[in-house]
Parts: structure tokens; sequence; C-alpha cells
């Protein structure tokens, strides 16, 4: 008998109904067969053969069956793999008869054994092949510890996560950080600005809410989406600008009211310190307003109207990322 198939695991989807799936792959013993059925957290349950389902079709060149006592529910994932001991039984005795059969069966669970093991290996992390990157070893795993490349970047190691908003401090160069004692400048430094480094001292509940300028009775902001936040930080009255484009505009509202007084441009340049929303009232008087094209845009959206009352633009910043969301011609 051959082994022509490189196929050594199964993966059916429960549906509530069906209990019986097939192996499709020659096993030699009954032993040799795994079955594990994966809920919906994700966590794998091994079962039994004998108390959980029953097998058929051992020894067979084209697999066989397997059939569940309990239907899987839908949702849940039905796994059935080979992996055959890692033993040799064959016997072989000087001068005796030496069947073909019983050595093609040595050499078929050789050939089994190989492939449940290559199935492991591709479930396995590994280097790219020009990678020249050898001996890597996982340290012991350890409360609270994440894993991370030493200072000669050729092994793993065990840190503590020393965290503000997800970031370890001091935080290295090669991360984008100083390498300084001083763990305001590594943030100021990865772009969290003046308020951020402000509230990465901040331990009382108090001292937050003093940062971002609200009062004591608005300690729910802190738990609130970022809308809420940012009127917190930002207040009610929009901010005013007039004349020229918006290169190098500080934003320290997300209502902007602006009145144009020569055509001119909403670059992408601005300092925009907080994700969220923004709001540009835009007056054109009569004058153009373009666009920077450096915005992400549907391609759906007006241009700018010179002779609507007021032209409203809506941008959108998530991530460092600004994006243009909406454009009305108002009162046109």
């Amino acid at each position: 008998m051959t082994i022509s198939s490189t196929e050594t695991k199964a993966i059916y989807t429960g549906d509530g109904i069906t209990d019986t799936f097939p192996v499709p792959f020659m096993f030699l013993r009954n032993e040799d067969i795994r079955v594990l059925v994966i809920d919906e957290r994700g966590q794998e349950l091994p079962r039994f053969e004998g108390t959980d389902y029953t097998l058929s079709g051992v020894g067979e060149q084209m697999g066989g069956t397997c059939v569940l006592a309990q239907p899987p529910a839908a949702g849940r994932t039905v796994v059935i793999r080979r992996e055959p001991a890692l033993v040799q039984e064959v016997d072989y005795v000087e001068n005796d008869a030496f069947p073909a059969a019983t050595h093609e069966a040595a050499l078929d669970k050789l050939t089994m054994i190989c492939q449940a093991l290559a199935e492991k290996l591709d479930r396995a992390l590994t280097f790219r092949i020009s990678s020249a990157v050898t001996g890597v070893n996982l340290p012991e795993p350890g409360p609270d510890l994440v894993l991370a490349w030493n200072a000669c970047g050729d092994n793993l190691v065990n840190k503590d996560l020393v965290s503000v908003g997800g970031l370890t401090v001091p935080v290295p160069i090669s991360q984008g950080g100083t390498d300084a004692d001083n763990p305001a400048e590594a943030l100021f430094n990865l772009g969290f600005g003046a308020v951020g480094v402000t509230l990465a001292g901040c331990e009382e509940e108090a001292e937050v809410l003093a940062a971002i300028g609200a009062e004591p009775a608005d300690a729910d902001i802190l738990k609130a989406d970022t809308a809420a936040l940012i009127q917190a930080v930002y207040g009610d009255q929009a901010q005013v600008h007039s004349g020229g484009d918006t290169h190098g505009l500080v934003l320290n509202r997300n209502h902007i009211t602006w009145t144009l007084t020569a055509q001119s441009g909403l670059s992408g340049d601005m300092v925009i310190p907080y994700d969220g929303t923004y709001v540009f009232h835009v007056y054109p008087n009569g004058n153009k307003l373009f666009l920077s094209t450096g915005f992400k845009a549907p391609g759906n959206l007006p241009e700018p109207d010179q002779d609507a009352g007021e032209i409203r633009v809506v941008l959108e910043r998530y991530n460092s990322r600004v994006s243009l969301i909406n454009v009305q011609n108002m009162g046109v």
C-alpha cells in the first residue's frame, strides 16, 4: 500500500445536526486518531474514543469516518488529525521470510509519522530562509512579563512592562524614543504632546481633571468616549481663524470658524493634538477654498463653492491620520 496524500488533518464546522465527519486519510490504528472540538471561546476540548466518538475505516486507503456522540453546536469547530505513536514495531528476524506487505506497512507508518511532524512544524514560528539567526530560545514564562529582543538583537528575554498608554518607558531609540531616564522626554518624542506628558505624570483623579481643564464634577468624562473627552478639553467656544491658509495652524478647539479674506487652502499640516472630529465653518465671501489632496477622502464629496454662505468641512483624526469626512455648501 502507498501513502499518496500528504493530508494528515481535517477541519469541519459544526451545525448542531451533523454528527458524522469523514477521516480523509488512511490510519493504521484507531489510537492514531486525535479528535478535538473548539468551542465559541476558542478553547480546545479533546474528545475520547468510545466515550465521545467512534471510528470506522482503519487500514482503508481512502480513510474512514468519525461519528461523534453529540453533534457539535453551530459555531463550534471539529478537528480530526492523525498522530501515530513514535515507535517501530516490526521485528525483522534473520533468515526469515521478508514479506512485502510487512515491510511496506512499516514504511507507511514512518511516512505517517513524518507527515504528522511536518504538520506540527507548519504551525511553528520560524525565521525566514535567508535569516542568519540561530540558537534563539524562549525564556521561562512569568507573570506580567513580555517577550522582547535583547540589546544585541540575537535572543529573546523577559521584560517588565512599565506601561504608559501601552508604551514601555523609557522608550529605546529603536522604538522612536530617546533612551533618556526622563519618561516625559521619551513620551514627547513619541508625539504625545505637552498635555499627554502631563497626563502621564498624574496619579490622582483630581490631577487628571486639572490637566485637561475639567471640573471635579466632570469626573465621569474620564470614563466617557473620545467626543466627551475632547469636549472637556476644548470647551464650547469655537476657535476663530481669519485670513490665510491653515498651514501650521494649531487647533485648540474642535469647532473652527474661518473667514476667508483671499483665496486660501485647508492644508493637512495643521497641528491637531487629539483624535476626534473637527468641524470647520468656513465663510468664503466669494473666495475660493482649496482642500489638500493629502487628506484621505471618499470620492463623492462636492467641491467647495465660493458662492456659498458657509462651507462646512468635517475632518477626523485617528491614530495621527487625518481624513476628510464631509463637505457641505450651506446657503447656496
